[in-house]
């Protein structure tokens, strides 16, 4: 089995706004280590990637409901995040992919086919 689906964090691979985002500045550790991580991924495997990279994660309810988007900042459900990292191996239109996500009004299923 070649899949692989990381979970990463909003802005891993853009290191130019860790420090112009509010409260990602003091996430700067973190991001180089994802940086690294996503980077090794895409570039130095053979792997059938996914990485999923949502904003700000709570412990509120999921509503099975995500935006997919190219990173407005926003939150997710912990359950939503979770419940997406399973999905995603559903749908091999995600392979060598990189998904931003927040919450939102489309379907989890909805929002991963069209990707």
């Amino acid at each position: 089995m070649k899949r692989f689906v990381m979970l990463s964090a909003l802005f891993s691979l853009e290191p130019t706004k860790w420090r112009t985002i509010k409260g990602l500045d003091g996430l700067t550790d973190y991001n180089i280590v994802k940086f690294f991580a996503d980077n090794y991924l895409i570039h130095d495997t053979d792997l059938d990637y996914t990485i999923l990279q949502p904003t700000v994660m709570t412990g509120k309810s999921g509503t099975g409901k995500i935006t997919v988007d190219e990173g407005k900042f926003g939150y997710n459900p912990a359950e939503d995040v979770a419940r997406t990292l399973v999905d995603i191996l559903k749908y091999k239109n995600t392979n060598h992919k990189i998904i931003k996500m927040r919450e939102g009004d489309t379907p989890i299923d909805d929002a991963l086919s069209r990707v």
